[in-house]
């Protein structure tokens, strides 16, 4: 996207619509199986990873959530070629309410340029590990350089195996350095340190 610096005054602005922000766009989701996303990466089906797990806390509730990121580099001869493969798992088995559960509603990550990749079908920005449990997303939506996961339904502090996401993730050049992620509750948000793309 092409910028205007030369802007003289609110007047000028004004009249050449100067941004005042970076635009939003909607991402496209792909349902994948866990071996159809090994396959984007390697040509074995089989992908070697490196984990990173970080824990928060949401206000009013006990004991933690987690937050696993999974990566992957995308192998030679390999649709994703040249890339590095990010998983991301959610789970709040580990939480427990002390009133009004107080629920994972989003997840914002600030991953930089998002490939598009044929991981079933047509190319899509994201994809999801299709399963009969977990929460799954609603939509994603990126703006500059973060990118925002809405789950289906909010994921609540429990032992119940509902209480988790399901695998999604997305393709970047950037390889993992540490950074954090923010969790955005119902009730205010908490940063995880874990491994995001560098950019």
């Amino acid at each position: 996207m092409r910028v205007l610096r030369n802007c003289l005054g609110l007047a000028a602005c004004a009249l050449v619509l100067c941004p005042t922000s970076a635009m939003a766009r909607q991402l496209a989701v792909a349902t994948v199986t866990p071996q159809g996303v090994a396959c984007i990466f390697t040509p074995a089906c089989a992908v070697t990873v490196t984990d990173t797990t970080g824990y928060f806390t949401l206000f009013g509730n006990g004991g933690h959530g987690s937050l696993l990121v999974r990566t992957y580099p995308g192998l030679p001869g390999t649709r994703a070629a040249g890339l590095t493969g990010y998983s991301l798992f959610i789970n709040m088995r580990g939480d427990t309410s002390l009133g009004t559960a107080n629920c994972v509603e989003k997840l914002t990550i600030d991953a930089g340029p998002v490939e598009s990749v044929n991981y079933a079908g047509p190319p899509a920005e994201v994809f999801v590990v299709g399963s009969s449990g977990g929460a799954g997303l609603s939509r994603v939506d990126q703006t500059g350089s973060k990118v925002t996961f809405t789950f289906a339904k909010p994921i609540c502090p429990s032992p119940s195996r509902l209480t988790e996401s399901l695998y999604f993730g997305f393709a970047a050049k950037g390889a993992p350095v540490a950074g954090k992620v923010q969790i955005t509750g119902t009730h205010g948000t908490a940063d995880v340190p874990v491994r995001i793309p560098k950019h």
